[in-house]
C-alpha cells in the first residue's frame, strides 16, 4: 500500500501534514506520538492536534488492532446477505450486530445489501443463529457464506486477561497501557508484558487506521472471484500481483461460492471493473467467474471473545 494515501488525498483540502500523519497511521495505528513527531517532522503536540482534529473531522473513523482469531481459535466467515425494502435501517443494523461474533457490517449497494464479518468457535451454532435470524426477518430475501481459507497455524494459547486486551484493542487500538489497565481492572504490568506476547506471537498483526475515503470521492470495493477446482497453479502469481496493486487493502483465500476476495479503493466503479477484466484476462484460465460489491459504509464492533 505505498502511495495509497498520497494517491488517494493529492486534490483533498488536506495539507502535506495530515496526509503525512495519516500515512503514518495507516502503517502502524499505535505508533508512538513521538515517533509520529519525528516521522512528519512536526512537534508531539501539532501531532495530537492534528490527529484529534481528524478524528473529529472524521476523516479518520477510528483505530482497531487487526487480529489473527485462527491463532486462538476462531473461524472466520463473511456473511453476504439481499433485503427487500427495510424501513428502519438503523434498527435492522442494530439487530445484525447483535448476531454472535458479528464484528463488522458493511452495507453495499448492489444486490447484497449487507455484508457481515463474524468469527466463531463453533459453525453449527453460527449457522442456527443465523437461520433463525433470516426466519424471523422476512424482508431478508437470500444470502451466501464465505469461510476465509488461513494457511496452517501453530495455535496461541490466551486467557482472560488477553481476551480483556484484544477486545479493547479491537475497537480503539491507540488506547496506552495505562488506559487498558483502568478500562480492564489489571495492573499496568500485566498489560504491557501481555500487550507484548499477543504482539510477538503475531495475534494481533497489525494496528489499522479507519479512513473516511468517501469524503473525497472514493469507495470500498470488494472483489469476489471463483477459481477452476483444477488451475491453482498461476495462484502465486496471481496472489503477488495483486499485492503489487497501492490500492488493494486486504486480500482472502476463501472456501464456499467464491475462492478468493480482495477489497480495494477506488473513485470509479468503471476503474474497478476494467481492473478486474485485466486480471480475468491475464488469468483466464484460472478464474471462472467473478461479482463486485461495492460498500457505502462500515460499521465496526467490539470484539467479544468466549
Amino acid at each position: 500500500m505505498d502511495g495509497m494515501i498520497e494517491y488517494l488525498f493529492e486534490d483533498s483540502e488536506l495539507d502535506k501534514v495530515d496526509i503525512k500523519i495519516l500515512s503514518a497511521l495507516r502503517d502502524n495505528a499505535r505508533i508512538p506520538l513521538k515517533d509520529l513527531a519525528t516521522k512528519c517532522r512536526v512537534s508531539k503536540q501539532t501531532a495530537l492536534y492534528r490527529i484529534n482534529k481528524l478524528v473529529k473531522d472524521k476523516v479518520i473513523k477510528g483505530f482497531h488492532a487487526y487480529i489473527d482469531y485462527q491463532k486462538i481459535g476462531y473461524a472466520t466467515y463473511y456473511v453476504f446477505i439481499q433485503t427487500r425494502y427495510i424501513e428502519d435501517e438503523t434498527e435492522f443494523i442494530k439487530e445484525l450486530s447483535q448476531i454472535k461474533g458479528c464484528i463488522i457490517i458493511m452495507k453495499s449497494i448492489t444486490q447484497y445489501s449487507y455484508n457481515l464479518k463474524i468469527i466463531t468457535k463453533d459453525v453449527y451454532k453460527m449457522m442456527l443463529e443465523l437461520q433463525q435470524f433470516f426466519v424471523k426477518k422476512k424482508i431478508i430475501t437470500s444470502h451466501f457464506i464465505l469461510q476465509r481459507l488461513e494457511k496452517p497455524v501453530i495455535a496461541v494459547e490466551i486467557d482472560d486477561k488477553d481476551k480483556k486486551i484484544l477486545n479493547e484493542l479491537s475497537i480503539n487500538c491507540r488506547l496506552s497501557a495505562l488506559e487498558l489497565s483502568k478500562i480492564t481492572g489489571l495492573t499496568y504490568d500485566i498489560v504491557h508484558n501481555r500487550l507484548k506476547h499477543l504482539i510477538k506471537n503475531k495475534v494481533i498483526e497489525n494496528f489499522l487506521t479507519v479512513i473516511d475515503f468517501d469524503r473525497e470521492g472514493f469507495m470500498y470495493y470488494s472483489v469476489l472471484l471463483k477459481f477452476a477446482d483444477d488451475k491453482f497453479d498461476d495462484f502465486l502469481k496471481f496472489n503477488s500481483q495483486l499485492k503489487l496493486d497501492p490500492l488493494v487493502v486486504r486480500r482472502f483465500a476463501c472456501v464456499g461460492e467464491f475462492s478468493y476476495m480482495f477489497e480495494i479503493v477506488d473513485n470509479n466503479y468503471v476503474h474497478i471493473n476494467e481492473k478486474l477484466n485485466k486480471v480475468r484476462s491475464q488469468f483466464h484460465d484460472m478464474i471462472r467467474y467473478s461479482q463486485i460489491v461495492p460498500i457505502q459504509n462500515h460499521h465496526f464492533y467490539k470484539t467479544r471473545l468466549e
